[in-house]
C-alpha cells in the first residue's frame, strides 16, 4: 500500500498532532470491502464544533485521496478514545503523522500507564 497520499492529506491539515492508521488496512489483511479507519488527534486550539467540523471535511478530503466513499472512512478522535482503542493505536497502529513529536510522547505515556494502572487493578481486584 502506498502510504504517500494519505501522509499528504494528514500534513496538509497541520491542527493534527497525530495520525494513525489500524485496523486491517495497517495489518495488510485487506479486502475491497475493508473500510479506512484512522485514529486522529487535533491540536487543543479548536474547540467541539471546530473539532466536528474539521473532521468531517478531513474525512471528505482523505475519501478523495483514497478514490472511496466518505461512508468507508472511519475517524477515532484520540483525546475522548477508551483505553482499549488507544492501546490497540500504541501497540498496533502505523503512524502516518506526528512521529518523534511530544504529542506522540504524551500519548504512548498516558496509554501505556493507564495500561499499567488497569493491569495491577485487575490482578489485586482493587
Amino acid at each position: 500500500m502506498d502510504k504517500a497520499p494519505i501522509q499528504s492529506a494528514f500534513q496538509r491539515e497541520p491542527r493534527i498532532e497525530l495520525a494513525v492508521l489500524i485496523g486491517s488496512r495497517c495489518r495488510g489483511t485487506a479486502t475491497e470491502a475493508s473500510d479506512w479507519d484512522f485514529a486522529i488527534q487535533w491540536s487543543d486550539e479548536l474547540g467541539f464544533e471546530g473539532v466536528l467540523a474539521a473532521t468531517e471535511h478531513l474525512r471528505a478530503r482523505l475519501a478523495e485521496a483514497l478514490r472511496t466513499d466518505v461512508e468507508r472512512i472511519d475517524l477515532i478522535d484520540l483525546r475522548s478514545a477508551r483505553l482499549a482503542i488507544r492501546a490497540v493505536v500504541a501497540e498496533e497502529g502505523c503512524l502516518l503523522k506526528g512521529d518523534g513529536s511530544l504529542a506522540w510522547s504524551h500519548f504512548l505515556l498516558r496509554t501505556w500507564r493507564e495500561l499499567e494502572q488497569w493491569s495491577w487493578e485487575s490482578t489485586h481486584a482493587a
